[in-house]
């Protein structure tokens, strides 16, 4: 069960649409969020930038509203009946029994990038649920075991993909073209929320 949150109030004329054209743009997008909040939860950056790829097709899947505007939901992270902020709905599949069923879902809107990795920090550390998931945050396969285990997605292969953008060489090289990327930060110890 996820903490009640609500983002700011946005306007319309602050409401961005989160729209990467190519994986690169994603990585160049998502990148400055996940360091930040990799910093905050204890959990290497590169395995937020793993499980919002996942999540959203290196960008290309963000759930939209009716007239197509982003969701900026990098982490498809639900809108139950105690989220007060903006709503998309849309279909997705979900597994049920191991197999593989549509159905439409309501997902958290954001009016911009900053809040939705607000969110996805906040969303973390409130469910207990995650706190094994924090606590392995330093090793990033053990993350992603960690957020299946925990029951984040409802795909029975969640932990597998990730660990397969992790060691693929899509992520690796994107993260290392980008400029002024000097060093991936590593977390030498485990962290304990």
């Amino acid at each position: 069960a996820s903490a009640a949150t609500t983002p700011p109030p946005a306007t319309q004329s602050s409401w961005s649409d989160w729209r990467p054209a190519t994986p690169e743009d994603f990585i160049r997008d998502v990148w400055p969020h996940a360091r930040r909040a990799g910093a905050e939860l204890g959990v290497d950056p590169r395995a937020i930038v793993a499980q919002a790829a996942l999540e959203t097709g290196w960008g290309r899947r963000v759930a939209r509203d009716a007239s197509g505007v982003s969701s900026n939901n990098p982490f498809n992270i639900k809108a139950d009946s105690r989220w007060q902020g903006e709503r998309v709905g849309t279909r997705t599949l979900e597994f049920e029994g191991g197999l593989p069923r549509p159905q439409s879902a309501s997902f958290r809107a954001y009016p911009d990038l900053d809040s939705a990795f607000a969110d996805y920090v906040q969303f973390l550390k409130g469910n207990p649920r995650y706190t094994t998931a924090l606590r392995q945050g330093a090793q990033p396969e053990r993350f992603a075991d960690s957020l299946q285990a925990a029951g984040y997605a409802t795909d029975p292969d969640y932990a597998g993909k990730l660990r397969s953008i992790l060691s693929g060489t899509r992520l690796n090289e994107l993260l290392g073209s980008l400029k002024n990327l000097h060093a991936l930060p590593t977390l030498q110890k485990t962290f304990t929320p």
